[in-house]
């Protein structure tokens, strides 16, 4: 099943099937590139496809595989969860005067 769009006129949009019909479309912009991704040349000609720069960039900047720490047992995140709360609940709160020159530093007033 397409997924369609209505637009405010209530016309019936196939976003995926117009961006695949316009994919040789140069892009708008100083990139010179199509609106698939594709460099193009003089006269529009498609000197390196998408996925030649992808595997250019890949090769220059390494792998892009998110290489998060191991995460933490359940007992630990519980843990620095309550810490965290017990911060936030003894932290001293600004009454009158200092809290109005909270205020007057975050929003600039006077």
């Amino acid at each position: 099943m397409k997924k369609t769009y209505r637009t405010a006129l209530g016309k019936h949009v196939d976003i995926d099937s117009l961006r695949l019909a316009n994919e040789g479309t140069i892009a708008i912009g100083n990139m010179k590139v199509n609106a698939r991704g594709d460099e193009l040349g003089p006269g529009g000609e498609v000197v390196r496809t998408r996925n030649e720069v992808m595997d250019e960039y890949y090769r220059l900047h390494g792998s892009t595989v998110n290489r998060s720490p191991v995460p933490a047992s359940e007992s630990e995140q519980i843990q620095t969860a309550q810490v965290q709360q017990e911060q936030r609940t003894n932290a001293p709160r600004p009454r009158g005067s200092a809290a109005r020159r909270v205020l007057e530093d975050q929003d600039g007033l006077e």
